[in-house]
């Protein structure tokens, strides 16, 4: 035993000296590393006369570096200044500092910086003495590795001599068809964006999708679709790379199994199997005997195999790995340096007009009309690679169109269609330049908003104050204003408002602006054309009356919980309420449980994020938009991707169930979204084929729109129709006695809600005076006739239903007052057989929920007269005002009593 224990004794006291031999030669070395020669190498730089920062332990600069390098990226600069205290802030203020050559320390190690043409010239040609640096992050070389630009020495002289003949003038003439088709579809996608008009355009990111799809064409050739996708690879290859090399490397973590270790793993055996295949596939064609040199994988085998066959040896060729290495490498270098040159030529040529004269001068007399050609590139003296001369030439001639169509847009043409509109007789407000009346367009707006009116007042000059002083100005039926450039054609004739509606295909709604707007919802509010027609078919049956009275059971619920409510804030009492925001919680359950039926906590939930998409549309909205901004990280940009996201998300799963019970014939055709899908498989079914239908996708935005347009509209109508009773007593009276005599106590039914005749008065009234949406947009896309105006395309033009619902010639002179009386006839008779009453709109585009939210306010109002009384409480304020809808800017406090 005694024995063990010393063996185990002598074998511990052995490790135990090893282990301090072992720490103290580390530490040693450790210590030579980090302090001593470090410090020894700054002696004796400094004892030649080289000036430098000194040596600070293990980190160097490194900190220095960072912190100049964060701060010069904070801000932009002049466009006049100089950009290298911004590009490489701490090198600039150290050679400043310490002359034409000096040194600083990255990290232990010291860098020589070198400024001097004749020793920058001996480095560059010593290039076996001063090869390229070495180490730093592994993962690094995933991009490419084993290529010419990682090669040294022989590898080097092998590579490069094998390689350079790909890139002979004479092979590259027969690539620059694919420099012509990739800068064409470049060209064609600004044009599409622009539509014939000048348009701010963000050509950097179009430049990068050029420069990848020539090099994806000229690489790969007839193997291009398979070429932009290992462009996409390294691509996310790149940004890996970068991630990782942006923090501090610990040797031996490439090795560990993180998330972004092995994706780029991933990519690089993707991106390897990927080359090989089409490598394969060349060597098979070529053994065939056929031409594969069009592209520079072909011109890069065949100048390897006449180098093997010339030396006699395959060790003098490169292996098929170093072929793959060499096309990766294609990637890397030719798409960014391509497109960067690109980006800093338009924008430089941007600013300096007369060298983009002299440019285009050059380019119309080399070329005219006719397509760029070697020759004529080789004439360009601006151009200094013949690859890159083409996209150089292009972009210069898409810079002078793109500067001559943005004068055109801002100045000429909008000079010119307001010389041709006052020709024809059309009075409106003078063209200012590139801004229009937007400035007096909000400045009157913000003004309106500061202060509330009276309630006798006419609510017009509140809501939309520019457009009346215009009407009153130009006048009333039809004039123009200017919005930025674009003339808006502001049209209140009956006549004109019916055949604009009418015509709903020449007449279609109006599209740009910020595009983060169609996440509320798109679907029928924006669909045009055909694809209108067929989500209008499908819709429709939903909507109607005898499917609608399935759905009291869920208003009667809805409206019940509020009451309940308003019955513990009165408690037997009067009491102040601000019913507008109860009112839009009822209206919100209404259609939370009437979409989705027995999902009705889903789509609650689903109501919720609609409403925060909602906010943060309208917040959006009220800023300029930036073409491309969208896209951006911000944290409402995010935030609306992720809304967006949960929102399909969550209806796809209701759906899904659906579908599901529906395989089990089970009902599924109680709520909205059943009837939906009911009527697109009876749609399908009938025409035998699917694409009569909608998909799920389109399902999707249609249950979205449910929220988007049947919640504001009805709770907004309910909110000016208790204010305008709480207000007018004698009509709040006679509407509970209808009510009274109609149902008594029982539950409002289908039958009694349409023999309210009063009820019906005071809602039509309402609309009148507070419609849901005070105009409608359109686009005029090609020159049409209005009446004997000619419009040209490109005109916006707003159908004031607001101006109609208030003009005295039409209503009378008590046209600004609550008076139901007025449709005690119809809406015909009211009217005087004109059209001027739009409160969902007109035409075949009418609204096509409307039947809904009447049949919804009026069974809420029944179930509201027979509990309470209201009227206004002192505290009223009479602000209304439209974000998106017609609204009370500060809520709707009236003082209700439990009858």
């Amino acid at each position: 035993m005694m024995e063990v224990i010393s063996v185990n004794m002598n074998m511990i006291t052995v490790c135990c000296g090893v282990a301090v031999v072992v720490l103290v030669a580390y530490g040693w070395r450790f210590l030579i590393w980090a302090w001593l020669r470090p410090k020894g190498i700054e002696k004796s730089l400094r004892e030649q006369g080289l000036n430098g920062s000194p040596y600070k332990i293990l980190f160097g600069d490194l900190k220095e570096m960072m912190e100049t390098g964060k701060q010069a990226g904070l801000k932009p600069i002049k466009l006049t200044d100089s950009i290298i205290p911004r590009v490489m802030p701490f090198y600039y203020t150290s050679a400043n500092k310490y002359g034409n050559m000096f040194f600083t320390w990255l990290g232990s190690r010291p860098m020589i910086h070198v400024t001097d043409p004749p020793l920058i010239r001996q480095v560059l040609a010593n290039y076996n003495q001063f090869q390229k640096r070495r180490g730093g992050n592994p993962l690094s070389k995933l991009l490419a590795s084993g290529s010419l630009i990682d090669a040294e020495a022989d590898q080097w002289v092998k590579h490069r001599k094998i390689i350079t003949p790909a890139f002979h003038v004479e092979k590259l003439k027969h690539m620059l068809p694919a420099f012509d088709i990739c800068c064409g579809e470049m060209i064609n996608k600004w044009e599409g964006i622009t539509k014939g008009r000048s348009c701010e355009v963000d050509v950097y990111p179009h430049l990068q999708t050029m420069t990848s799809d020539v090099i994806s064409r000229t690489a790969f050739g007839s193997s291009y679709e398979e070429g932009r996708n290992i462009f996409e690879l390294q691509l996310e290859q790149a940004r890996l790379v970068i991630e990782s090399t942006q923090s501090v490397y610990i040797p031996g973590s490439q090795f560990l199994p993180t998330k972004r270790n092995r994706r780029m793993k991933e990519i690089d055996q993707e991106v390897k199997s990927s080359i090989r295949k089409i490598i394969n596939k060349r060597l098979t064609v070529k053994e065939k005997g056929d031409v594969t040199t069009e592209d520079l994988l072909g011109l890069l085998l065949d100048s390897n195999d006449k180098e093997i066959k010339q030396q006699g040896h395959a060790n003098f060729g490169l292996s098929v790995d170093e072929v793959i290495e060499e096309c990766k490498l294609f990637y890397l270098a030719g798409q960014e340096t391509t497109a960067n040159l690109l980006a800093w030529t338009m924008i430089l040529l941007g600013q300096h007009m007369n060298w983009q004269d002299r440019a285009r001068d050059e380019v119309l007399k080399a070329f005219g009309d006719r397509k760029p050609d070697i020759d004529g590139l080789n004439h360009l003296k601006t151009a200094v690679f013949c690859g890159v001369a083409v996209a150089v030439a292009v972009a210069v001639v898409v810079v002078v169109v793109y500067g001559w169509r943005f004068l055109n847009w801002v100045w000429f043409r909008p000079k010119g269609i307001e010389k041709s509109l006052r020709a024809q007789g059309l009075n409106g407000s003078p063209y200012k330049f590139l801004f229009g009346d937007l400035k007096e367009m909000v400045d009157t707006a913000n003004q309106a908003k500061l202060k509330p009116i009276k309630l006798t007042d006419s609510i017009v000059p509140r809501v939309m104050p520019f457009f009346h002083t215009a009407a009153k100005t130009y006048g009333g039926s039809i004039f123009f204003t200017w919005l930025g450039p674009r003339p808006l054609i502001h049209v209140a004739s009956p006549p004109l408002i019916r055949q604009i509606l009418a015509n709903y295909n020449q007449f279609q709604k109006a599209r740009g602006g910020n595009p983060l707007s169609r996440m509320l919802a798109k679907g029928l509010v924006d669909a045009e054309g055909d694809h209108w027609v067929k989500h209008r078919k499908i819709i429709t049956p939903a909507f109607h009356v005898e499917k609608l009275k399935h759905m009291l059971p869920a208003f009667h619920t809805s409206c019940s919980e509020m009451i309940n409510k308003w019955e513990e804030i009165t408690k037997g009492n009067s009491c102040e309420v601000d019913v507008y925001p109860h009112l839009q919680t009822m209206t919100s359950d209404v259609i939370s449980r009437t979409a989705f039926g027995s999902s009705y906590k889903e789509g609650r939930k689903i109501f919720e994020l609609q409403l925060e998409q909602a906010k943060l549309v309208i917040e959006s909205t009220q800023s300029i938009y930036i073409p491309g901004s969208r896209f951006l990280p911000t944290k409402r940009n995010r935030r609306m991707k992720e809304i967006d996201q949960e929102v399909k998300s969550s209806i796809r799963r209701i759906i899904n169930k659906r579908l599901m019970a529906k395989e089990k014939q089970e009902d599924t055709t109680e709520d909205l979204l059943g009837l939906l899908l009911d009527s697109n498989d009876k749609e399908i079914k009938q025409q035998g084929n699917t694409n009569f239908g909608l998909s799920i996708d389109e399902v999707i935005e249609e249950c979205k729109l449910f929220y988007f347009a049947g919640q504001e509209t009805t709770a907004n109508l309910l909110t000016w129709t208790m204010i305008l009773l709480g207000q007018h007593m004698n009509w709040q009276d006679r509407a509970r006695d209808e009510v009274l005599k109609v149902f008594g106590d029982r539950k409002p039914d289908i039958d009694g809600l349409s023999h309210l005749k009063i009820i019906n008065m005071i809602l039509h009234e309402v609309l009148r005076l507070y419609p849901p949406g005070i105009a409608l947009g359109r686009m005029i896309h090609e020159e049409v006739k209005i009446g004997n105006l000619t419009i040209p395309p490109g005109s916006f033009l707003t159908l004031h239903l607001m101006l109609l619902h208030h003009d005295a010639d039409i209503w009378g002179d008590d046209v600004d007052e609550f008076n139901p009386e007025r449709f005690a006839e119809g809406v015909s008779k009211a009217t005087k057989g004109q059209a001027s009453y739009f409160p969902f709109g007109g035409g075949p585009r009418i609204c096509v929920g409307q039947t809904f939210a009447i049949l919804e306010a009026k069974l809420a109002l029944v179930m509201i007269l027979r509990r309470f009384s209201f009227e206004l409480s002192p505290t009223y304020s009479h602000a209304p005002h439209t974000i998106i809808t017609l609204q009370p800017q500060f809520g709707a406090h009236l003082i209700l009593s439990e009858l």
